[in-house]
């Protein structure tokens, strides 16, 4: 290895440091060259922030054994964009390689590239040649054909590195839209910087290819990026799923019948989703109904365009500020955000992974005008709606927009449908916050009108009901505001709900799960919801509510 590093644990953060400063020194001219499938022009930008959002998680762990898993969960969590997405799979690939043998030498690396080449395109729904992808198995095939020859660690990389430089070259001749705006692949070159980078540790050397040829010239002109592209799809949605991983070929048709670009990522219990859609709502809710989004982002393609072209007519001091505000996460107002209100910090984790701003409260401790407009303070976005979550909450949030108002602020949109927890979500799963305001609204408001509620609690003193005594204690099915029925065991409670919410069909029934129930409890009355429905789908929250023992929703 001469005066290079070792490939092992130890040498993860040097490594993925010098692979961060490689990609920072190139972000432009790879931001330049993304052509595929619309002019984003953030594919460098993705990239870098992609290896730093990884190099951050690798820094919160002090155990040598932690590493290897700290870099797949970060490079997971902090994935942006497609070839974001999948050179965070080359990451993974890499440091598991490592956790399973040690430090590498070339046959390691083989393994390695091997299992990217894997991870890769099992992460893409439908494969495209003269991409990112084809780079990556140009290196597989590379390193299988150095351990034949049986090749020292760096002249395997070496080998490695070359191929895919040639892999690079021949992109604009596998893809027409490459080759009709002359240039080479963004996702293909930015992974070339990494194996440069690579090389570059093992061998102790500066390696780059300042050289390669990143436009293809004409009649020995060079042609400039191309300024249009397809827009079928308006919107690039991504987000982070806690969803078990046995899920991710469903989510990924389901995504296909939404856009294209569809990238679906799976590692133990968490994914990474990337798609390209008109539906930004339904593409969340089909990871919603899976599991847990977080760090949901929704891109409008067209403003990114717009911002490319004008970026190209600016000087260059201009231009380097707005990259430095794009690695900062500077952004601009949403035209529609949301403030919701909810009993539980696992439901506000749900809702703050849907883009919404939080307020806690719920029965026994309902948020005031304040609390709300406190909330509304911390939201940019063009348009504001409030959902109340609970009826009560309902005139107090018509209350914060009347103050709002009087005080020269905006005018608040309250969807009044969302006066339960269940009709909350529901309302929040078809938000769009870059759609057309009004729109959006009455997509909400129709959302939770069609959600039918209910909730298990228990009874806080001696009553007398419609359907006879009742003592403290015990469990009361309640729907729509009526006690429906009155039961010893929270269970019989909660088929009780169901069977009231369901009565004239439906098609989802989501079950928030409270704070005072433990998982074998839990797993009853997922049983329990599941025998009592026909056909239709079930999505477990696990809210964290109180006093509610159960929330049901059914739509």
């Amino acid at each position: 290895m001469g005066e290079g590093a070792a490939l092992d644990g130890d040498h993860l953060a040097p490594l993925l440091e010098r692979v961060h400063a490689v990609l920072v020194a190139h972000r432009t001219e790879v931001d330049d060259l993304n052509v595929f499938p619309v002019p984003d022009g953030d594919t460098g930008t993705n990239m870098v922030m992609t290896v730093r959002a990884t190099l951050d998680g690798l820094a919160t762990v002090s155990r040598p054994d932690d590493r290897c898993e700290a870099v797949t969960r970060a490079a997971m969590r902090g994935a942006r964009g497609n070839s974001g997405v999948i050179l965070s799979q080359v990451l993974r690939a890499l440091a598991e390689t490592i956790a399973a043998q040690g430090d590498l030498g070339a046959d390691g690396v083989a393994d390695f590239l091997h299992r990217a080449r894997t991870l890769a395109y099992e992460a893409v729904a439908d494969p495209v040649e003269g991409t990112i992808l084809s780079a990556i198995a140009a290196a597989a095939a590379a390193a299988e054909e150095a351990v034949a020859g049986e090749a020292s660690l760096v002249a395997a990389v070496t080998e490695v590195r070359d191929a895919v430089h040639r892999a690079v070259g021949r992109t604009p001749d596998q893809l027409a839209v490459l080759r009709d705006a002359g240039v080479v692949d963004a996702g293909a070159r930015g992974f070339e910087l990494v194996v440069d980078a690579l090389l570059g540790h093992v061998s102790g050397q500066r390696t780059e290819h300042a050289a390669t040829p990143t436009r293809v010239c004409r009649g020995g002109a060079e042609v400039p990026m191309a300024d249009a592209g397809s827009l079928t799809y308006r919107f690039e949605v991504q987000y982070v799923l806690d969803a078990d991983e046995g899920d991710a070929p469903g989510l990924r048709a389901s995504l296909e019948e939404l856009g294209d670009s569809v990238v679906v990522v799976a590692a133990g219990d968490l994914m990474t989703v990337h798609v390209h859609t008109n539906d930004v709502g339904a593409a969340i809710e089909a990871g919603l109904l899976r599991g847990r989004p977080s760090g949901i982002e929704v891109t409008y393609f067209a403003e990114q365009i717009a911002a490319h072209k004008q970026s190209r007519l600016e000087a260059t001091a201009t231009a380097a500020a707005e990259a430095a505000a794009t690695v900062t996460g500077a952004a601009p107002p949403q035209r529609l955000g949301c403030v919701v209100v909810l009993p539980g910090p696992g439901l506000r984790s749900v809702a703050e992974g849907l883009g919404a701003a939080v307020v806690t409260g719920g029965p026994g401790a309902l948020p005031s005008v304040a609390d709300l407009l406190n909330a509304i303070g911390d939201v940019r976005a063009e348009r504001i709606v409030i959902l109340p979550g609970h009826r009560n909450v309902v005139p107090t949030a018509i209350q914060a927009s009347d103050v709002s108002v009087a005080e020269g602020g905006r005018t608040l949109d309250v969807v009044t449908a969302a006066d339960t927890t269940p009709a909350a979500l529901a309302a929040l799963a078809v938000s769009d916050p870059a759609g057309e305001p009004d729109d959006v609204l009455a997509d909400m408001q129709e959302a939770a009108a069609a959600v039918r509620s209910g909730e298990v609690v228990a009874a806080v003193r001696d009553a007398t009901t419609p359907l006879g005594d009742v003592v403290e204690g015990q469990w009361l099915a309640v729907v729509d505001g009526d006690v429906v029925a009155v039961t010893d065991e929270p269970l019989d409670a909660l088929r009780a709900v169901v069977a009231a919410c369901g009565e004239t069909g439906c098609d989802l029934v989501t079950l928030v799960v409270g704070a005072d129930v433990d998982e074998e409890e839990a797993e009853a009355a997922e049983t329990a919801v599941r025998d009592a429905l026909d056909g239709s789908e079930l999505q477990v929250v696990a809210g964290g509510q109180r006093p509610a023992r159960y929330l049901v929703g059914v739509e």
